[in-house]
């Protein structure tokens, strides 16, 4: 009587979904402190929130490179359209912002030691878009440049370029977002601090407050300024005319 020896088996590893794999959702949750350790629980939020911004940012600045070779192309429509995708990413990063205020001062205090030094200015995303914002307002002056009009007259009469005052107005709106996205950040400081703190990059806060004024675009801002003192003048030449009111 002979007995046989059975075959071997073979386990084959499960193969990982698509979604793990084509997004590195491994890697992605390797990202934050482990619970071990983190100084408080809230750490967890915090680096959550500004690697958030972080990948926002890298879209943001992808958004604006189409926006600028869209430009260089005349393509006015399309860039518009890539510029308010860039000012909706914004909100989203402003959102985000949001969960850090959840965050007690007292709690704050107690992850502010495994901080150091780290300021948002070093921000890699930030850094980058105060870099690509004069390429970008270049980009649009060569455009205004090349159709023969002036910011004041494109504003004056917005439906001779729609596309281009559609351009005007998403670079507006980006550099409105991102100011108000200094403004929330900064109250978010003094939220955790106090008015009169040093802020974790050693900057005190009445010189975070100046940066408030910076714009990125003001020549979009003053171009306001000059419509109205436009129309003030015409209208005033209108008052003064014979037959005028």
């Amino acid at each position: 009587m002979t007995t046989e020896t059975p075959a071997p088996t073979h386990t084959t590893k499960p193969e990982r979904p698509v979604y793990i794999t084509y997004l590195n959702i491994d890697e992605l949750l390797d990202l934050q402190k482990p619970p071990e350790e983190r100084l408080h629980p809230d750490e967890l939020t915090f680096q959550v929130v500004h690697q958030t911004f972080e990948l926002w940012w890298k879209a943001t600045i992808d958004y604006l490179e189409r926006a600028i070779t869209l430009l260089g192309d005349d393509n006015a429509a399309e860039a518009a359209r890539v510029l308010h995708r860039a000012v909706a990413a914004q909100h989203v990063v402003m959102q985000a912002m949001r969960q850090l205020e959840f965050i007690a001062p007292a709690d704050f205090l107690t992850m502010r030691t495994g901080l150091g030094n780290g300021s948002g200015s070093d921000s890699p995303g930030f850094r980058a878009i105060m870099r690509i914002a004069p390429r970008l307002w270049a980009a649009f002056t060569g455009t205004l440049e090349r159709a023969h009009v002036s910011l004041v007259q494109l504003y004056a009469d917005p439906a001779a370029h729609p596309a281009l005052y559609d351009c005007a107005e998403g670079l507006t709106d980006f550099d409105e977002v991102f100011h108000l996205f200094r403004a929330q950040h900064l109250k978010l400081a003094q939220r955790h601090l106090g008015l009169s703190a040093i802020g974790t990059g050693g900057t005190p806060m009445n010189m975070l407050e100046r940066t408030l004024r910076d714009l990125l675009f003001v020549e979009l801002w003053q171009a306001r300024d000059e419509l109205l003192a436009l129309r003030s003048a015409e209208n005033g030449a209108s008052a003064t005319a014979p037959g005028g009111h």
